[in-house]
């Protein structure tokens, strides 16, 4: 039998890549926040919920809706 102990408790290659994401406030609001890490996302993330009594809602943006959001800052 082989084991194996975790030597280094960071994050790997998953938390590297920046990212963009939405957060939809409770009163409807919704902003973006991009090039973000999922480490530094969810740390921001947190900050702001526990603001909003933990009724905000976050998620990333990703294909269309992000080649989409691209073209509409280039212009």
């Amino acid at each position: 039998m082989t084991v194996t102990y975790m030597t280094d408790g960071s994050p790997k290659s998953w938390d590297q890549k920046k990212r963009t994401y939405e957060i939809t406030y409770p009163l409807g609001e919704k902003v973006i926040w991009k090039d973000l890490t999922a480490r530094e996302c969810l740390t921001k993330y947190d900050a702001h919920n526990a603001i909003n009594d933990y009724k905000c809602k976050l998620r990333e943006i990703e294909g269309k809706e992000l080649q989409l959001l691209k073209v509409k800052d280039t212009k």
